[in-house]
């Protein structure tokens, strides 16, 4: 009796090592990859870093042998109507640039500017009633028509026509930012 209960149990041990096995053998891993730390930190971390800085590289030898330039074209429709003033554009630029307005020049931002008048006497040119430029000093408006104070820091927030106009025989303005002036 003994010796029918040690084969059974032989025999059924067998069995399920035979199926284990075949089991095993059957299961594919392409469906169900199993991925350890230690592969994802030491090889699949390289091989992302050296693919990334590989597309970098590329990019960077693509935009050395390109020249960016800015074009401050401006239409002279766009502010103005007449035809017969000359125009001078200015490059954008982070630092303040003094310049000098003669009695009836007109200067008209094409993005923001700041400006703070020096000396002399100048006039807000807008268009719209309700704009104007921003007087950041006192925390005011100037409408069209009224003059700028001298040392205040004032914004044109944007190129719209808006602008100032040389009211005086000389003016000294800083300007930070794309402009255009019409000469008188």
């Amino acid at each position: 009796m003994k010796k029918k209960k040690l084969i059974a149990i032989v025999a059924t041990l067998g069995i399920v090592s035979a199926l284990g096995i075949t089991v095993a053998a059957a299961y594919d891993s392409s469906e169900d990859p199993l991925i350890s730390l230690s592969y994802l930190r030491d090889i699949f971390k390289k091989e992302v870093l050296e693919e990334v800085d590989n597309k970098i590289e590329t990019l960077k030898e693509e935009l050395e042998g390109v020249d960016i330039e800015t074009n401050n074209e401006i239409d002279d429709d766009d502010f103005f109507e007449s035809t017969d003033n000359e125009n001078t554009a200015s490059p954008a630029s982070s630092e303040y640039e003094v310049i000098e307005l003669t009695d009836g020049d007109a200067l008209y931002a094409i993005s923001a500017c700041e400006i703070i008048l020096r000396a002399g006497k100048t006039i807000c040119i807008a268009p719209d009633a309700n704009q104007g430029i921003a007087d950041l000093t006192d925390a005011s408006e100037i409408y069209n028509g009224n003059e700028l104070t001298k040392n205040h820091l004032c914004l044109i927030p944007r190129g719209d026509g808006r602008g100032i106009l040389a009211a005086s025989e000389s003016v000294f303005i800083m300007i930070r930012g794309d402009y255009t002036v019409v000469e008188k």
